[in-house]
């Protein structure tokens, strides 16, 4: 009998301790590229079969950007195998940050500093307790998209005094009105 148990891994996220408790909040957002972090030769659990062991290289990228309320958030990518493989996730990934395939040869580590278009989403913990945040889609900044606008400052309301009430003028009195005069409408 097989009986499924919960992964007693904890976060092997490498920006854990960056990002602490905070959670983004999801939407759309102008994000730049904070860092990327490789990992080489770490043993972990083949996919394919969980009982043998394999070891790869490991990328992952940091986001950070600031929310309607001003308020700065950072979002890691899920950790990737380092492949240039077209079918691999970091291929994918990149070919969304770009906006086009990737170069081979190319070093992906001089993304740091680059703006994009991240959607952030909340998906739901696998124990079923909460969720988490989790990039959903990237995409380069559109061609003449400004940067986000800083923030404006909130003008300081400045007492003024009350004006004094106006007395109203005296009502008109109408003409009386002739019945035979023909109506203007």
């Amino acid at each position: 009998m097989a009986i499924l148990q919960q992964p007693t891994a904890k976060n092997n996220n490498p920006f854990a301790e960056i990002i602490g408790d905070d959670v983004a909040p999801a939407g759309t957002y102008q994000a730049m590229v904070i860092d990327i972090k490789d990992e080489f030769g770490i043993v972990r659990p083949k996919y394919e079969n969980p009982a043998e062991m394999e070891k790869v290289d490991l990328t992952t990228f940091l986001f950070g950007f600031r929310d309607q309320l001003n308020m700065a958030h950072r979002i890691a990518s899920r950790s990737m195998k380092i492949s240039g493989n077209e079918k691999s996730a970091l291929y994918a990934f990149l070919k969304g940050i770009l906006g086009k395939a990737p170069a081979y040869g190319w070093d992906y580590c001089t993304l740091k500093g680059s703006k994009v278009l991240l959607t952030v989403e909340h998906k739901a913990k696998s124990n079923g307790q909460g969720y988490y945040p989790a990039i959903a889609a990237l995409s380069p900044m559109p061609v003449g998209m400004a940067a986000a606008p800083a923030p404006v400052q909130q003008p300081i309301p400045i007492q003024q005094p009350m004006p004094a009430p106006v007395m109203a003028p005296p009502p008109v009195m109408a003409a009386p009105f002739d019945e035979d005069e023909p109506l203007p409408f």
